[in-house]
């Protein structure tokens, strides 16, 4: 039986719709097996029938769209052709009007060249350059003149160096002569020696000339060891003089030490009582220090040239700050001791704050000023009261005056006047000053309380107690009576201080101010108040005192070390010559040594001279004896030595006199190549002179004929903008054919894309309709199996379709696949030329094929077995289907056909699943 192919969506869609068209006419026996009615047979052959058209009809539209898929890659090709050409011919028509452009900017430079020519075309340019022309003749005249004597030059010297050449050939030949002259002596030597060469005359002669050496080195050895030892005794005679001299010096430095060492303890004991008396004047300070304003005050009372007010009311002010019993008033001020730290840095007795609270006298008088207002005296007893008063802040718990807390605290005068917080950050007078705002303010809001608000220059008593009055009437009101305080016009004696305690725990520094009535008077002014406390500061600090003795201990110190370095410096000069003296010593010894050994050698020398000498008596007997012996052939010998000598010395002068001509000849070659250099550079100026002439003739060529140029220029220029404007239009007209053809070549791709695309659709729509086919074609198959078995049913299978059965089946997917896709892209410029086509991915397929392989089908296979049609599970199978290998980029796979696949690999299961794995066929009694 044939195979048949067909796809699992047919055969899932055929199955459900044949189940659903015989629903009323199948039935189920006891075995669960079901039976196919007569009925539906008919119904099959039609749905094969329509599924064969449907397939001739899909089969006829992929032919159809292929073939138009052809057409339009053809079309593409042919417009993606012309594109590419046209694109080239573009490219040509921009170059050349490049060229062009560039031969209208060479006409343009030309033409500005030859107007600026014309331009200088002037008579007198004219003329100057005919003078320049008769000019540079006369300078090529010149320059030829002096080719001429170049040239002469160089014969000349040429001859010289011929001449030097043939005495140099002659200088040769002679030393040529020479040589052989001197080569024959030679000979004549070497045979003489032959001759005498067994006589034992050579032997004797260098026994005489070697025993003649050794006696004249042993001459020269006893001469310089002779000089040698003059010279080393004149070293030896030198050096002990030095020592001697060596020795006074450091008997004389080993003095220099021991007055050094003896000046060094003077100027130890002068530093000591420098700094005795520096420390001690120091600690006289700090005790004054210690006492601070306590100290001040017993300054002044115990001054006898003091009167005896100031005297009084000095003492008077030192009970108070040291806290005596009834200091002032009858009062004893208990705490005084306890809070009082005499001279201490916080505390107001201070010789710092004491001085600080002069800064408070000149602004409260400058306040005073402003109204007109005298300047209260100060009295030292108000400063004691008032510095009581600013210590009791910083020893208090609370901020308040002294005679305020007299239950807790114990009496305190009577007179204390003002206090301020604070005064390490505000000035105390200012603070004070300042309720002055509270008038300034309550006068905005009552106008009339305007004519009490002290603004009276000069402030008398009558308007002062008349304003106070006024203000004390008010009962609302801040307090002002620190202001008006500072402002009483008959304000006597005052007195100020300051302290850097804290206060209340909170503010840094209170200040306080003491007024006292006295009668009669006994204070002073502010300047004679600040020039006691400047002068006591002064005088108290001894600065120019102490000064003056820290200098001393400088200067004393300074002399120590001095003194200290002079040791050194003396004993490093004693160590210094001490090993000079060590050296010259040393050098003794050697030179001693020197002197010893040279005697000696002196003295074997002469051993050596004396035997020497005997054995060259001996040695000139021998000789003697030889040459008696040897008698003729010695002299002949002798002869051809003299003959020799005078052939080496004539070879030496003729050799002197060749290299003598050898420099000859090498100064005269030096001269021919000058005098040719001479020549070439005379010619080089002949022939710039002459090229500057043909320059000139140009130039006035240029002048006399610049019209002419000019408007040969201005042709030239029209012709090049001429040319150039033709080659822009036919770049226009290029690029306007480019962009048309660009039009129809991006037409064209587009039809190759949707004839792409359709092309897919229609194979999508073939390979749904074979699928359809092959399930229709195996439900008929099978109905004529039912209808045609015996009751006695065959085992052997059908191997044939049923006749009913058309007998050209699709078997294989359309092999030809569109191949020619559009080659390039379409561009915006037309010099880039597109080389690539749009690419299509490599691993799509058309649907049922596998990657350059023809797509497998699937087959059923029917078997028949007593009376039973079994449908087996689909396979794949690749026996009924030639493989095609695609050498085409495959199409895209839509979902559908990816989807197919699918279907089609479930396809046993939908058939299991609808009960038609078997299917028992019986027979209708």
């Amino acid at each position: 039986m044939k195979k048949l192919r067909y796809t699992s969506v047919a055969v899932a869609t055929l199955a459900a719709a044949t189940l659903a068209s015989a629903n009323n006419k199948v039935s189920a026996d006891a075995t669960n097996n079901t039976v196919i009615t007569e009925s539906a047979s008919q119904t099959v052959q039609d749905a094969v029938s329509d599924a064969q058209n449907a397939v001739n009809s899909a089969q006829s539209n992929v032919n159809s769209k292929d073939q138009a898929l052809s057409d339009a890659q053809e079309k593409a090709q042919t417009a993606n052709n012309a594109y590419t050409t046209q694109q080239s011919k573009l490219t040509d028509s921009q170059k050349n009007l490049a060229n062009k452009q560039d031969a209208v900017k060479q006409a343009q430079n030309n033409l500005d060249n030859a107007e600026k020519l014309a331009q200088q075309a002037t008579p007198e340019n004219i003329k100057q350059t005919q003078k320049n022309i008769s000019d540079q003749q006369k300078v090529i005249q010149n320059a030829q003149g002096n080719v001429n004597d170049a040239n002469t030059e160089l014969n000349r010297a040429q001859d010289q160096l011929n001449n030097a050449k043939q005495k140099q050939a002659n200088a040769q030949k002679l030393v040529n002569d020479k040589n052989l002259a001197k080569q024959d002596a030679d000979n004549n030597v070497s045979k003489a020696e032959d001759d005498v060469k067994n006589s034992g005359l050579n032997e004797a002669e260098q026994n005489v000339q070697k025993v003649q050496t050794t006696l004249d080195n042993i001459k020269k050895t006893n001469s310089s060891n002779e000089s040698v030892l003059k010279q080393n005794q004149i070293a030896l005679a030198d050096n002990n003089k030095k020592i001697a001299d060596l020795n006074n010096k450091i008997d004389a430095a080993k003095k220099n030490v021991a007055d050094a060492q003896n000046n060094v303890k003077d100027k130890q004991q002068a530093l000591a009582t420098a700094q005795k008396a520096l420390s001690d004047l120091q600690n006289q300070v700090a005790q004054d220090e210690t006492s601070g304003a306590a100290g001040f005050f017993k300054s002044i009372a115990d001054n006898k040239d003091n009167s005896e007010s100031l005297r009084e009311d000095a003492q008077t002010a030192y009970n108070i700050v040291t806290g005596q019993p009834n200091a002032y008033q009858n009062i004893t001020v208990e705490w005084a001791k306890k809070a009082v730290k005499l001279g201490q840095k916080n505390d107001s007795t201070s010789l710092a704050n004491l001085e600080k609270a002069l800064k408070y006298y000149q602004e409260w008088m400058s306040y005073r000023d402003k109204y007109g207002l005298s300047h209260p005296s100060i009295s030292l007893t108000a400063v004691a009261i008032a510095m009581l008063s600013s210590d009791f802040q910083g020893y208090s718990a609370t901020f308040d005056h002294p005679a305020q807390v007299e239950e807790k605290y114990g009496p305190f005068y009577e007179d204390e006047e003002d206090i301020a917080a604070g005064t390490d950050y505000f000035d105390a007078v200012d603070i004070w000053m300042n309720e002055k705002e509270i008038i300034d303010n309550y006068i905005k809001d009552h106008p009339d309380a305007a004519q009490y608000s002290f603004e009276k220059n000069p402030l008398t008593e009558q308007e002062y107690y008349k304003d106070v009055n006024y203000w004390n009437s008010i009962s609302d009101l801040d307090t002002i009576g620190h202001y008006t305080s500072m402002i009483k016009p008959n304000a006597n004696f005052v007195g100020l201080a300051a302290t850097n305690y804290k206060v209340a725990g909170t503010y840094d520094g209170a200040a306080s101010m003491d007024e006292i009535i006295f009668d009669p008077v006994n204070g002073m002014d502010f300047d004679s108040y600040q020039d006691l406390v400047h002068s006591y500061l002064q005088n108290f600090k001894q600065e120019d005192k102490i000064k003056t003795l820290n200098a001393n201990v400088v200067t004393a110190n300074q002399n120590l070390t001095n003194a200290q370095n002079a040791v050194k410096a003396a004993q490093n000069n004693v160590q210094s010559l001490q090993a000079n003296l060590a050296e010259l010593n040393n050098g003794s010894t050697k030179i001693n040594k020197a002197i010893s050994d040279t005697q000696a050698a002196l003295a074997k020398g002469q051993e050596n001279l004396e035997f020497e000498q005997k054995q060259l008596d001996q040695a000139n007997q021998t000789l003697a004896d030889v040459q008696a012996k040897v008698g003729t052939k010695a002299k002949a010998l002798d002869d051809a030595k003299a003959a020799q000598s005078k052939a080496v010395e004539a070879l030496s002068q003729v050799q002197k006199a060749l290299d003598e001509t050898n420099d000859e000849v090498k100064a005269a070659q030096s001269s021919v190549e000058t005098a040719q250099n001479n020549l070439n550079t005379k010619n080089n100026d002949l022939k710039n002179a002459q090229n500057k002439l043909t320059a000139l003739n140009q130039t006035l060529s240029n002048l006399e004929n610049s019209k002419a140029n000019l408007e040969k220029a201005q042709k030239a220029l029209d012709n090049a903008n001429d040319e150039a404007l033709q080659a822009n239009k036919d770049v226009i007209t290029q690029q306007s054919i480019l962009s048309s053809l660009k039009k129809s070549k991006e037409k064209a791709d587009a039809q190759v894309i949707t004839a792409i695309e359709e092309l897919k659709q229609a194979q999508s729509d073939l390979t749904v309709a074979q699928g359809r086919l092959v399930a229709e074609q195996k439900i008929a198959e099978q109905e004529a199996q039912k209808d045609n078995q015996p009751t006695s049913q065959p085992t052997a299978q059908p191997t044939e379709q049923p006749t009913s059965q058309p007998t050209a089946q699709p078997t294989e997917q359309p092999t030809s696949q569109p191949t020619a896709q559009p080659s390039e892209q379409p561009t915006e410029q037309p010099t880039s030329q597109p080389t690539e086509q749009p690419a299509i991915e490599s691993n799509t397929q058309l649907p049922g094929e596998q990657k350059n392989e023809e797509p497998q089908p699937m087959t059923t296979q029917v078997t028949t077995k007593n009376g039973e049609t079994s449908i087996v599970e689909p396979t794949n199978s690749s026996s009924t289907q030639p493989t095609t290998k695609q050498d085409a980029q495959q199409l895209p796979q839509t979902g559908n056909q990816k989807s197919s696949s699918l279907i089609g690999l479930g396809f046993a299961s939908l058939l299991s699943a609808l009960g038609l794995t078997k299917v028992n066929k019986k027979r209708k009694d």
